[in-house]
């Protein structure tokens, strides 16, 4: 599994970046708003990253600038009839992945509605995720800024761990609890460490 990707830009395009790795050249498709954040070609780009692989077609490699983004992503692709390329294109119609998530999780299957995904999709989608994303959007917005937080206060590890039981369908509450019982325990454990741990307890 690719779970990042760093190295020189050497093209920017609207909805990909071209990265150089060693003397390899990775086609990495993102949003638009991570495309003009990436910088111009010459300079260094470090993304997160999700290789999706389907059969009977090339892998395709999509960059993320935050955790909270490529959970969002994974969550969208999760959904039946929502592939890599629409999920992208509902990333794409949000500033950020917070107020996508925070779109979803007051039911806002408007705001979803884009190529390739019509009303019933759109409400589909509203339904299947609006339970996961409830600790989603409140991490996103402490990763953007959208709240005012001392960078020293934030436990890295622990909101990538807590995003990654979200997934797993953890409620937010119980996440929390059993992170912050690891976290006591384990003060150095890395996210995967943490992970780990809160599931072999319960």
């Amino acid at each position: 599994m690719i779970e990042s990707i760093s190295g020189s830009v050497l093209a920017v395009e609207p909805a990909a970046v071209i990265v150089d790795v060693a003397g390899l050249g990775f086609r990495v498709e993102v949003t638009p708003q991570v495309a003009e954040k990436v910088g111009p070609p010459g300079s260094r780009a470090s993304l997160l990253a999700q290789l999706v692989v389907v059969q009977d077609q090339p892998p395709r490699l999509f960059g993320f600038d935050t955790a909270e983004a490529r959970a969002l992503f994974r969550l969208l692709t999760s959904v039946a009839g929502i592939g890599p390329s629409t999920g992208l294109r509902i990333m794409a119609g949000h500033a950020d992945a917070a107020s996508l998530s925070a779109a979803i999780a007051r039911g806002d299957d408007e705001a979803l509605k884009v190529k390739g995904v019509g009303p019933k999709l759109a409400k589909r989608l509203v339904t299947e995720l609006k339970d996961k994303v409830g600790g989603l959007a409140e991490a996103a917005a402490w990763s953007s800024g959208a709240y005012a937080r001392p960078a020293a206060s934030v436990d890295r590890a622990v909101e990538e761990a807590f995003l990654a039981l979200r997934t797993l369908e953890f409620e937010p509450e119980e996440a929390r609890r059993l992170l912050k019982d690891a976290r006591a325990t384990l003060p150095h454990a890395t996210t995967e460490e943490l992970v780990r741990t809160v599931l072999q307890r319960i």
